[in-house]
């Protein structure tokens, strides 16, 4: 589906429908997965009907299966592609708004509709319009903006510590062109001098999705992530974003989201 145009209303506030920011957030997704190829150890391949992305010989990053698009073909086919995607042994990213049966052929289970109550290991989808955002006080924690070479290298590992058990999703090194070309912004609060917490923002021209939001095990429960979460939406939405959008994939996610003002939409599926 194409997207509705964006409404402002009386005020100059933005208004959008459920399905478009359901389409936002699902746009967000692929956006997400397409940039980690965009790196020089990594490589997409476009397979007409889907995409996926894998490091090079020799080389380590993720593998994921997105911009799958097989919901208009005979179910014959979809079946053929479906059993071709899963020979890839990767991830799929299904759009958010498939129907029932495509959803329960990739993944095997039926889908959930309008959902309104979570448990541990629901994936929550999420957006933030502008209006909606928090108010952002800095505190003594010092918060900085990845801006060099060096920054980026301590933000990828501490990421890819906290978050994929030291695997590097993000490269130190290939993946910094992200920030050099405005596409991602990322975060780094230090906790008495130590680096604590990270986040990061991926920009699509003004349609954004928070990721990579992670705390250090011995600095939890003292509301890092939700300071550094405030600063990259504040940040965000001063540049002139349209919607944030983000994916929580269990249930504490979903609360410190649902605390700083993200609105939950799998009711809208």
């Amino acid at each position: 589906m194409e997207h509705e145009k964006i409404i402002f209303d009386e005020v100059g506030v933005i208004r959008m429908t459920d399905n478009q920011i359901v389409k936002y957030i699902d746009d967000g997704a692929n956006f997400y997965v397409r940039l980690f190829g965009t790196a020089e150890h990594m490589e997409i391949v476009d397979k007409n009907f889907y995409s996926y992305v894998k490091p090079k010989d020799g080389e380590q990053g993720i593998t994921f299966i997105f911009d799958v698009n097989i919901e208009n073909l005979p179910i014959e086919m979809q079946k053929e592609k479906v059993s071709e995607m899963k020979t890839l042994s990767m991830p799929i990213w299904l759009g958010l708004l498939a129907n029932d049966e495509l959803h329960f052929l990739v993944y095997g289970k039926e889908k959930t509709h309008k959902q309104t109550i979570f448990s541990e290991n629901d994936e929550v989808y999420m957006a933030m319009l502008p209006h909606e955002k928090p108010q952002y006080n800095p505190n003594e924690n010092k918060i900085i903006k990845v801006k060099s070479m060096e920054e980026f290298e301590l933000w990828a590992k501490l990421t890819n510590d906290l978050l994929h058990g030291g695997y590097p999703d993000m490269h130190p090194r290939y993946h910094y062109s992200l920030c050099q070309k405005d596409l991602m912004s990322c975060y780094i609060l230090y906790k008495d001098n130590a680096p604590a917490s990270v986040a990061a923002v991926m920009d699509n021209n003004g349609i954004t999705s928070l990721e990579f939001v992670a705390t250090a095990p011995e600095m939890r429960r003292k509301k890092l992530a939700s300071e550094i979460c405030a600063r990259a939406i504040s940040d965000t939405f001063k540049n002139g974003a349209k919607i944030i959008t983000l994916r929580a994939i269990n249930l504490t996610a979903t609360r410190l989201y649902l605390s700083l003002g993200f609105k939950a939409y799998n009711y809208a599926l």
